[in-house]
């Protein structure tokens, strides 16, 4: 795995951290992979760790690049800059796509709580829009009282900006999207219902999970992701990434496999500059070990 952090120009506090899996090109198999970037959740006053590098790991564990956007919080959150620096990121893996093997047309927004509202938001208003979209207890929709400070913090003060509701901003265009919640979570259970009605509106494809038990803030409901808390382990729960990686290639489909090839093992040989008296005797007898 080659592992990078890349600022973004002139915000020193905005990265992107990159998780990129090695193409194994030496054994034939530079096969472009899908691409998921994940959006922590926080309120926009903070970016949650359990939400972040643990996630990429689990998604890099399945043969997925994984990248981590640490976007603007706070104060710096005013005009929704954190769109723009989605945009950016997700530019970037477009255009670094055939250095990376990533496959252009399989990238993918994932947040949680606020991230998810980052993340669909993406999907819905962005100028580089994901194919697709994972959304874990998305916090979508600020038009609340209890919303106030974020709209403040965005210095907003059209109602109606689309962002603020975005269940009302889904159209036939929208991308797919893949979501979980749990129904104790009662803000974002209805956030999410209100969502898959929007989405069956405008007949675009969706998978919910609405899984019965646990408070919000699950992240990958397991000792990986739970910083010493039982309260956000769930077995249950836990099965959410498996069914966002089977949803992700079900409907996108499955990258392309290739046959294992012994041609890597006589390119070594070569550069250590081992001579071989006949190269198709050695690599017949690699073929045949």
């Amino acid at each position: 795995m080659h592992c990078e952090r890349i600022p973004f120009p002139g915000k020193p506090k905005v990265f992107l951290d990159c998780y990129l899996l090695d193409s194994g090109l030496r054994l034939g198999q530079d096969t472009a992979r899908p691409a998921v970037m994940i959006c922590p959740g926080g309120g926009y006053v903070y970016l949650s760790p359990r939400e972040a590098e643990p996630v990429a790991m689990a998604y890099a564990a399945r043969g997925i690049h994984a990248f981590v956007l640490n976007y603007s919080l706070g104060w710096d959150t005013a005009g929704f800059a954190p769109l723009t620096e989605l945009d950016w990121a997700i530019a970037l893996l477009r255009s670094h796509a055939a250095e990376w093997h990533i496959d252009p047309q399989k990238i993918f927004t994932c947040g949680f709580s606020a991230g998810g509202h980052l993340a669909l938001a993406g999907g819905l208003l962005g100028q580089e829009r994901p194919n697709g979209v994972i959304l874990g207890y998305p916090a979508i929709d600020f038009s609340s009282s209890e919303s106030a400070l974020i709209r403040t913090l965005f210095d907003e003060q059209d109602d109606n900006a689309p962002w603020i509701s975005l269940q009302t901003q889904v159209t036939p265009d929208s991308p797919p999207v893949f979501l979980f919640t749990t129904w104790d979570d009662a803000m974002t259970r209805r956030m999410s219902l209100e969502l898959a009605m929007a989405y069956e509106r405008c007949n675009v494809p969706m998978e919910c999970h609405i899984f019965g038990r646990g408070p919000h803030g699950y992240s990958l409901a397991n000792a990986a992701s739970a910083d010493g808390s039982s309260q956000v382990v769930s077995p249950h729960v836990e099965k959410w990434l498996e069914l966002s990686v089977e949803w992700l290639f079900s409907v996108f489909g499955e990258p392309e496999m290739r046959d294992y090839s012994t041609s890597h093992i006589m390119d070594a040989i070569r550069e250590l500059g081992i001579a071989l008296p006949d190269d198709s005797d050695a690599r017949q007898t690699l073929d045949n070990a």
